[in-house]
């Protein structure tokens, strides 16, 4: 274990200078080092049997996976555009540590002051079960809040899931992973997850800290958390990233990241900041952020890590989404609601997951109040939205799959990508 863990005591940087601004690196890397070593001591790690029930659960979730893709082209061949999803975002709680000041519900809220507006219900531990019982026709669970890691039970959901075969991902602020890591409960947490992403919007400590509305000690255990992961990864096979949500204030400090993540091997993920449903126009053509986009797409066309294909970063980053498949993916809120047909719509409706059987039921549910069918677009009866999250680029890669083919759209590799 000591000669593995030697490699990770000098921070490889190549195309990353440190500024003045950002926190002493050797200092950060050696707390990590340290936890690291504290960590592993009861933390399961890849052995020949974990190697086994590992590759045994990815494989039989990417057979779903193919199985709903050959479903789902023979709906959209006949016009049907209520899929089974291919994974869904579960907002665990409303409940955040962090007050982010970009921080979006997609519905125009934010988590924080939705929480102390009261909308605080979440499921029980053996309702949460229920509900991924429920949705276990998708391949891949997004667990997300809010913070998911203030939720005491997340190993044990997470622990469910697996069972299921499920692919995990979460999306965190990464402030209290590493102490959570040291709690028993936490010890088969890694070795269930398949990607965790971690917010990561500047390395300027005092910046970040300002922008999440935090203790900048916050900010900086949030880099110290990544650098320990990135030596967790070492022993436990997960997909580690970092997303960066682009703004008109942090376009300077998404190169940095960007260079960071390149020499340090993590995944690099971008979005730029949308307002509701629509992309910041004035952002999205800003001649720097534009350079940041060229910079982006060339690291992704030289082999670096990242989150999406060259072609699909493009559409995302430049706002070119044409068409979008809201039931692709299911937005479970954290009460179990389904919004439907699309969290973003301002008229959707909430459909009680633990109401119903399986997925099927509960889509049939809201196809009777909301026709799925070319929902995307302007006009009456669509949502008229221009949505460019990543999960909106996700439908329209996933249709155009359904409709030229897997191979010609390229899904493939996207889904080979996602788990590399």
């Amino acid at each position: 274990m000591e000669s593995r863990l030697e490699k990770y005591i000098e921070l490889p940087f190549k195309h990353y200078t440190p500024r003045k601004e950002h926190p002493d690196w050797e200092a950060l890397n050696r707390e990590a080092f340290i936890l690291a070593k504290s960590i592993l001591k009861h933390l399961t790690i890849l052995d020949a049997r974990q190697n086994l029930k590992l590759r045994k659960r990815r494989f039989l979730a990417i057979i779903k996976t193919f199985k709903n893709l050959v479903k789902n082209k023979i709906k959209m061949a006949r016009g049907d555009h209520d899929f089974i999803p291919i994974f869904y975002i579960w907002t665990m709680t409303n409940a955040c540590n962090f007050t982010c000041t970009y921080c979006s519900n997609h519905r125009g809220g934010k988590y924080p002051d939705l929480f102390k507006e009261g909308r605080t219900k979440i499921l029980t531990t053996e309702q949460g079960k229920q509900l991924i019982k429920v949705m276990r026709d998708a391949s891949a669970i997004y667990y997300c809040g809010g913070e998911p890691t203030l939720r005491k039970d997340l190993p044990e959901l997470l622990d469910y899931s697996t069972k299921l075969n499920m692919f995990n991902m979460i999306n965190t602020n990464g402030s209290l992973i590493g102490n959570l890591l040291l709690k028993p409960a936490y010890k088969n947490f890694l070795m269930h997850m398949d990607v965790l992403i971690i917010s990561l919007d500047s390395l300027i400590p005092s910046k970040l800290a300002s922008l999440y509305n935090v203790k900048e000690t916050f900010a900086k255990n949030i880099l110290r958390n990544i650098l320990l992961l990135r030596i967790l990864r070492e022993f436990v096979p997960f997909k580690l990233t970092a997303n960066t949500v682009i703004t008109k204030e942090t376009i300077d400090d998404s190169f940095d990241i960007l260079d960071w993540c390149n020499d340090l091997g993590l995944t690099f993920s971008p979005v730029a900041m949308n307002h509701g449903c629509n992309p910041d126009l004035e952002l999205v053509r800003d001649p720097t952020y534009l350079e940041l986009v060229d910079a982006i797409l060339e690291r992704s066309r030289s082999g670096y890590p990242m989150i999406a294909s060259t072609t699909m970063l493009d559409r995302l980053l430049h706002a070119k989404l044409e068409r979008c498949y809201p039931a692709v993916f299911d937005h479970v809120d954290n009460d179990g609601g389904v919004y439907w047909p699309c969290k973003s719509y301002p008229g959707a409706v909430k459909i009680n997951a633990l109401a119903w059987n399986n997925v099927k039921e509960v889509h049939a549910a809201g196809s009777k109040l909301i026709n799925p069918n070319h929902f995307h677009g302007k006009g009456a009866g669509k949502c008229n939205g221009d949505c460019a999250w990543m999960q909106d680029c996700v439908t329209e890669f996933y249709g155009n799959a359904l409709v030229e083919g897997f191979f010609d759209g390229g899904l493939f590799k996207e889904i080979g990508g996602l788990l590399r």
